[in-house]
């Protein structure tokens, strides 16, 4: 399992070139998040780790908000949440590091409300991270992602 926390971490301090790196660099950092949770992993990844990873790659989503890179983004200021949805998914941290883009956008027009689906992400952390995998090396094509991801959900 080590492995596979150092090679999520890789793909999150990767810049996204395309809608795929940012759907891989989202499940990774939901992988790492539901791995943190358990005793034996805290010593590979700390939450300052994570958040500061979400909150650059919000960033970038941010600084990219005309392209098509996310479906949503939407940071809710009462529940300190961040929803991003990308390929349908809806994907929420919460306590990001708050950059003065994120502050910024947290006042415009951008940040439109968006409910949480209620649908949790952590237990099937290791589906989505492999699926995000399978995505971004076209090992799948994209109908049988759209399979894939309801056989998960």
């Amino acid at each position: 399992m080590n492995e596979l926390i150092e090679e999520a971490k890789q793909y999150i301090n990767v810049i996204p070139q395309n809608k795929k790196d940012i759907f891989l660099q989202l499940c990774s950092l939901n992988l790492l998040n539901a791995l943190i949770k358990k005793k034996e992993y805290k010593t590979f990844v700390s939450y300052g780790f994570i958040k500061s990873h979400v909150s650059k790659l919000v960033d970038f989503c941010i600084s990219h908000i005309n392209e098509d890179y996310v479906e949503e983004l939407y940071y809710d200021t009462i529940q300190r949440c961040v929803y991003i949805r990308c390929y349908g998914i809806q994907f929420s941290f919460h306590n990001i590091v708050q950059t003065n883009s994120i502050n910024n956008f947290i006042e415009s027009t951008e940040n439109v409300y968006v409910e949480w689906d209620g649908i949790r992400l952590q237990p099937i952390a290791d589906k989505l991270y492999t699926l995000a995998k399978d995505l971004n090396v076209d090992k799948i094509s994209s109908i049988q992602f759209t399979e894939r991801i309801k056989e998960i959900l």
